[in-house]
């Protein structure tokens, strides 16, 4: 275990915190305002509930194997092969998952910050600098995001807190107009992102010390962060109501764009992109570093430096091709992506587990 991979507890905490948020802080009120309408306040909370449990069904796996590493203990519980490929699946997996990430920052930054700057070379500003916080190893990220979080949070309380006036509880009535089945649709989509994504911690935990506390931080890591989604939620809802929410991809932009302090004061949603930038670049920075992992481990390459230029180019060539645009983006994510994340970080869990029931079983009997 490289030293410059071991993190602390409340690292992971951090880091937990930052990933839950994500990008979901600007796209996941628009999805589920679409579906449940003024309810969508109730299908974050749903999707928080079960989001918590599927983390505990990820901590249970994570308890497995400790101090080995999450792609060692892969190959053992289902064997060399099998587990190889799972391994690549899992890879391809945060490949198109960052690649989705920086599709979504081009589209964000030429469309409301840096309209003439070509979205080719947004992007690949972004991802050089994600890479040179990947080349700097794990530990470097989690002191760069305990910088992050206490700045995250002290713009988010602010902004939250000048919103207030401008709150209408109208805007949230009637609640359960449509019946359950729009909420819970909405709920599906409140869970994926932000929570099914997590499962990129697997790789990270054996390298948290000590090991006593991590799974702790793991779990409140993730109640903190899908505390925050929720407050957000339910500030759109309140602000710009159920209808207005749903007509943008990128709604809590807009909800921060209503904010002015007096004649003086105005132009406040940049601090919500510079919100987003932090919460979306860790994000990255960690399926990046899970990538790195496991192709170190599936060809036995000793320095994962010599992927980093590699990895750029497939980013960006992933960014480009992913969708011809963000209609079709959006479509995506909101009809199939949650079943390709539930595959992950529910479906590949409860194999392993299983596997390693079973094999428990077959070493005693031998």
């Amino acid at each position: 275990m490289q030293e410059s991979y071991k993190i602390s507890p409340r690292q992971l905490l951090m880091l937990v915190t930052l990933v839950t948020i994500g990008d979901s802080v600007l796209v996941l009120p628009g999805m589920t305002a679409a579906l449940a309408k003024q309810d969508a306040w109730i299908s974050v909370l749903i999707g928080l509930v079960v989001g918590l449990l599927n983390i505990m069904l990820l901590i249970a796996v994570g308890k497995l194997y400790r101090n080995q590493s999450f792609f060692t203990f892969v190959d053992q519980t289902v064997g060399r092969v099998l587990g190889t490929i799972i391994t690549l699946s899992f890879i391809c997996y945060t490949l198109f998952s960052a690649g989705a990430h920086v599709m979504e920052i081009g589209d964000f930054v030429g469309t409301h910050l840096l309209v003439s700057t070509p979205r080719f070379a947004i992007q690949l500003l972004f991802v050089i600098v994600i890479m040179f916080g990947v080349s700097l190893g794990l530990q470097t990220v989690a002191e760069s995001a305990e910088i992050y979080f206490v700045w995250f949070f002290f713009f988010f309380g602010l902004l939250m807190i000048t919103l207030l006036p401008q709150v209408e509880m109208s805007r949230i009535q009637p609640v359960f107009e449509n019946g359950w089945m729009p909420i819970l649709q909405g709920s599906t989509a409140a869970f994926a992102f932000p929570f099914s994504e997590l499962v990129i911690f697997m790789a990270v935990l054996p390298f948290v010390s000590p090991i006593q506390k991590r799974m702790r931080s793991f779990f409140l890591g993730t109640l903190l962060g899908g505390i925050v989604l929720f407050i957000i939620m339910v500030m759109c809802i309140l602000v710009l109501g159920a209808e207005q929410t749903s007509r943008h991809f990128y709604p809590t932009y807009v909800l921060i764009k209503q904010l002015k302090l007096g004649d003086f004061i105005q132009r406040l949603e940049a601090i919500i992109a510079v919100i987003w930038f932090i919460a979306v670049s860790v994000k990255i920075t960690l399926y990046c570093l899970f990538f790195h992992l496991g192709i170190r481990h599936v060809f036995r390459i000793d320095n994962f430096k010599v992927l980093i230029f590699p990895y750029i180019v497939l980013l960006m060539v992933m960014s480009t091709i992913f969708s011809p645009n963000m209609i079709v983006y959006g479509d995506i994510i909101a009809k199939y992506w949650p079943f390709y994340d539930f595959t992950y970080s529910i479906g590949v869990p409860l194999v392993l587990l299983c596997g390693n029931l079973i094999r428990k079983k077959w070493l005693n009997q031998n």
